[in-house]
């Protein structure tokens, strides 16, 4: 009887224990959903905040503010000071930098408390904005939710549809640190309405390269990724010239799936990198007459010369304004270790004078429910 009675009398103290000792009412916290960072006009640092408002007194549900700070820590210090109850960073979706920041080098020093502090988001998704960004926090758009929430949404859909990449706050450090490749960030513009404009491109030193628009996009996803959500691309072929034509000779696939495989060597102190790259497609849309049945082998070909042309074209442009978004320096570091540590430290100037071929091999498996 006293076990039993023990028993009992340790359920009951456990039952009455509360659940969470340290619990934050909704009304006392400010819960940021967005932040970022910007320059003004004189150069000076200011950070930015977008929290909902949890409050039926309130005409507006969202609060918006900007500070002008040295780094984050010492914003959120003077974010304090305006909003209405603490401030909390565990829930930030979007973290948004100002394009006019990125002209400076090593603004990425900036983002140090939020990979030192555990209780900042990792998974937030980092974003590229064309413009002051005191604009986009004012965005106050009648038909969209809540503006961190509809960028979330924009963000996501746009990188299943392969128009941009999705990367997020610790993968975008990774890139940062890593020697063998450049960061990618999705790049974003206020027009009316949030447009997705494409990927923005950086330098090891973090400052901005360029940018890939949605076609160029989705080549760099077929590569990295091999198969990310679903990707439909519409090329141009040379069936006859169409100058004139109101209905263009083109030809859109959907991307059914990748396959690739990077062959590396390294003579007369120059990298070459062999791609294939294997592709499983079904016809979509055709605007011109062609007998798939007799001469399918020959639209392969086309299929397959097009995409080598676009992949030559962006690789050059890579090269030519110093970024590796495809991360060739990894597969450099793994097959040619010797020849890397020589040019670990500048990658950027190796990868310009490498060579790189790329391979296509295109397998059409459905031409659609028409002949």
């Amino acid at each position: 009887m006293r076990l039993y009675g023990r028993i009992l009398l340790l359920f009951c103290m456990v039952v009455s224990l509360t659940g969470c000792v340290d619990q934050i009412i909704l009304e006392d916290a400010t819960i940021t959903l967005m932040t970022g960072i910007d320059l003004n006009e004189k150069n000076e640092l200011i950070f930015y905040l977008s929290s909902p408002v949890f409050s039926r007194e309130a005409r507006l549900n969202e609060e918006e503010y900007g500070v002008k700070a040295d780094s984050m820590r010492q914003a959120r210090g003077r974010f304090d000071e305006m909003v209405t109850a603490l401030t909390l960073s565990g829930k930030i979706q979007v973290f948004v930098i100002g394009k006019k920041l990125l002209e400076h080098p090593h603004w990425f020093q900036l983002m140090d408390v939020m990979f030192r502090d555990a209780r900042f988001s990792v998974n937030a998704r980092v974003v590229v904005f064309d413009g002051p960004l005191a604009e986009l926090f004012a965005f106050d758009p009648i038909d969209k939710p809540r503006l961190p929430l509809h960028l979330t949404k924009l963000i996501d859909t746009a990188n299943q549809r392969n128009l941009t990449v999705k990367t997020r706050v610790q993968e975008f450090h990774r890139q940062m640190v890593e020697k063998g490749e450049t960061a990618v960030l999705t790049e974003i513009k206020l027009d009316r309405a949030v447009k997705i404009m494409g990927t923005a491109l950086l330098r090891h030193d973090g400052t901005y390269a360029g940018l890939l628009e949605s076609r160029d996009t989705m080549l760099l996803q077929m590569f990295l990724h091999e198969r990310a959500g679903e990707t439909s691309m519409t090329i141009p072929l040379p069936i006859q010239d169409d100058r004139k034509k109101i209905v263009k000779d083109r030809l859109s696939f959907f991307l059914r799936g990748t396959n690739r495989d990077v062959k590396v060597s390294y003579r007369n102190n120059q990298f070459r990198f062999d791609v294939k790259l294997r592709l499983l497609v079904d016809i979509a849309e055709r605007q011109f007459p062609f007998d798939m049945e007799k001469d399918y082998k020959k639209m392969q070909k086309m299929i397959v010369e097009e995409l080598r042309k676009e992949f030559t074209r962006l690789v050059k442009s890579c090269q030519e304004n110093g970024t590796d978004p495809f991360g060739f320096g990894v597969y450099a570091r793994a097959y040619e270790y010797e020849a890397w540590k020589k040019v670990q430290d500048d990658w950027a100037a190796a990868f310009a004078k490498a060579d790189v071929r790329f391979v296509p091999e295109v397998s059409i498996k459905s031409n659609g429910v028409i002949k």
